[in-house]
């Protein structure tokens, strides 16, 4: 397998800071990686001011429901700082879409959404009548938030972050034109590639999961293959099986 890949080069569109483990996911496959990063996340216009207000009122909240990675990040340092200073009420119960957003706030979640969508958190979510907070990146819809009002739940959104576009260097487009394989992990790395390029792609497209897959579609992209589930795992697997079934890998 390794043999067959050796000649591919696959480029991978997500932030600087979050591309390694997927990275050295695929390097294992003896595939080039050729970083592209387009998108980078930052603090929200406010620089997060109404998310530290929200988040310090996280107690009066029955429910915390995180959607990813990102907003994970943000939402664990409060919940440090409530352990620090001793406060012995409980943290709210957590929902989270997916492993990787549990393991990134570093607590327990009560409700996991597996397969990570936010549809299934939707659906798996009890119904209720009180407060629940979720927290979100700015370019997020308005799935759980409003399927959540649709159980009874009085709901508070706060954007934790936003994602910013790059422009590739000239350097990068010469690497992209000559690449095997493209990676997304986003609709917004999809959106910014055709901000870029258009719906012009190297011969094999990888992507993390349905609505990634969606937005690609919606631009006139062709996607070869989507992961099983939404993990680094299962995307470096997408795109080496769809790499050996590609004549280039010959």
């Amino acid at each position: 397998m390794i043999r067959k890949l050796s000649n591919c080069k696959v480029v991978v569109t997500r932030a600087v800071e979050q591309n390694a483990d997927l990275a050295a996911a695929l390097t294992e496959h003896g595939v080039t990686v050729v970083e592209v990063p387009l998108i980078s996340i930052d603090e929200p216009e406010d620089d997060g001011a109404e998310r530290d207000r929200t988040l310090h009122g996280f107690a009066d909240f029955e429910w915390i429901v995180v959607t990813s990675p990102n907003g994970a990040a943000r939402v664990r340092p409060f919940f440090d700082a409530h352990g620090a200073a001793g406060d012995d009420s409980e943290i709210p119960n957590i929902a989270v879409v997916g492993a990787a957003t549990e393991r990134a706030l570093g607590y327990p979640a009560r409700l996991t959404a597996d397969p990570a969508r936010a549809a299934v958190l939707v659906e798996s979510f009890p119904v209720g009548h009180g407060r629940v907070l979720v927290v979100q990146g700015e370019r997020a819809g308005e799935e759980v938030e409003v399927g959540l009002r649709s159980k009874g739940w009085n709901v508070t959104r706060v954007d934790a972050y936003r994602t910013l576009t790059l422009e590739p260097t000239f350097e990068q487009r010469d690497e992209v034109r000559s690449a095997d394989a493209v990676v997304f992990a986003s609709g917004s790395a999809v959106q910014a590639w055709f901000d870029s390029f258009g719906a012009e792609t190297p011969p094999v497209v990888a992507s993390i999961g349905p609505t990634t897959t969606r937005v690609a579609n919606d631009l006139g992209m062709h996607v070869s293959t989507t992961a099983d589930s939404q993990t680094v795992p299962a995307l470096a697997e997408a795109v080496v099986s769809a790499l050996l079934a590609d004549d280039r890998t010959t």
